[in-house]
Parts: structure tokens; sequence; C-alpha cells
């Protein structure tokens, strides 16, 4: 039996709502973190689950799904919650929706927790603006038929890592990327069978289209 992807709604004032619509599909498991049930409201989708301290948007008053209010002072973000308890209720697929731009901490906090799913044996993507983020741990990731998309890669939570790129405009073999010299900037996928090969460390990819 196939697992049930997670999808996470957020509150990001930059979401483009009609963009994310596509992205959804009707069997998802889908948590709106705080103001993000508003977003769902617009697309007319039912969450699952709504959670949130509402700080920056209003208490949801009717809702036909399960609520959980969170303390305003608490050491994780709505977020963040919302990821885990999508992971207590068996998800291992992960999507991300609405919660990049805006403040650029919570963005880059969001980013930490695709490291944290993959911590704990788990998948996640942020899908924003045209943008799909991953973070991946060693190992080699496909990129098949995304020839002429745009491409970053950077090392992540680590000094540095070692990564070799097949099939771009810049490919690099068995090459460092070093966290103070963002040389992983602005490449190009040239191939519909392009391929990052994760040797040492971990790394945050950017994929969009130009």
């Amino acid at each position: 039996m196939k697992e049930q992807r997670c999808v996470i709604i957020g509150s990001s004032p930059e979401t483009d709502v009609s963009e994310m619509g596509g992205l959804l599909k009707k069997d998802d498991y889908i948590i709106c973190a705080d103001g993000g049930y508003i977003f769902a409201q617009m697309l007319g989708i039912k969450p699952d689950l709504i959670v949130g301290d509402f700080d920056s948007s209003e208490s949801p008053v009717q809702a036909e799904c399960e609520i959980i209010r969170l303390p305003v002072r608490k050491d994780e973000t709505d977020t963040h919650y919302a990821v885990r308890k999508g992971l207590e209720r068996g998800c291992r697929e992960f999507l991300l929706c609405g919660v990049s731009g805006g403040r650029a901490d919570h963005t880059y906090a969001n980013f930490c927790l695709l490291k944290f799913l993959l911590d704990q044996g788990a998948h996640g993507i942020i899908a924003d603006g045209g943008t799909v983020i991953f973070v991946e741990d060693e190992g080699e990731i496909s990129l098949d038929g995304k020839n002429g998309y745009g491409f970053g890669i950077f090392p992540f939570g680590c000094a540095s890592c070692r990564v070799t790129l097949e099939g771009f405009d810049y490919p690099l073999q068995n090459g460092t990327l070093d966290n103070g010299f963002p040389l992983g900037v602005s490449n190009r996928i040239s191939s519909d069978n392009a391929k990052v090969t994760v040797l040492e460390g971990t790394v945050i990819m950017f994929l969009y289209k130009y």
C-alpha cells in the first residue's frame, strides 16, 4: 500500500495560491500551519488538520477538521510542529508549500526542516514560486526530464561537501563545494538524464524554470 503524502501549507505572504493548487493530489494528507488554512479555503480544500498559535492570522472560528492551538511562546515553529504531526501520523513523503519568502529567518528555518525530515528517515521538498528546494545526504539523485532548468547546489549544515554533477552546463567531477564560496550558484541542466552524486556531506539544491 502506498504511503500517504503529507502536504504542509504555510502562510508566507508571497505565496502564489494558483501555483499551489496544481501541486496537490486528492489523497494528500493536508496540514495547515497557522494562516495556511486561509490558502486552503481559497483553493476550496478541506484540510485534515490545522495547527498554529495564530499570532499573525485570525484563529479559525469554524472548521470541519481537527484544530490544535499552540502557545505563542515555544521552541519550535508552527511549521515544525506540523511536520512532526505528519510524521506521527505515518507520513514519510512531505511537500511544503507557502513556506518561503517573507521573513528570511522563517524561510531558513523551513530549509532546516528538510534536513530534520531526512534525519527521521523521511523526505521532503519545498515548492514555492516556481522553485523546488530539497536537501540530500550522501547518494545519487536523478534529475530526469529537467533539461533547461536552472540549478543551484550548496553545502548545508557542514563546512564543505564533495559532489559530482553530470549533465550540466557546468559539470563537476568529485569537486568540493565550500560554504564560504558559492560556486554552485546559477548552473543549468543540459541533459534529460542529469545526475547529482553527493559523495560526502549534506547539500541543499534549488531547481527552477527560467
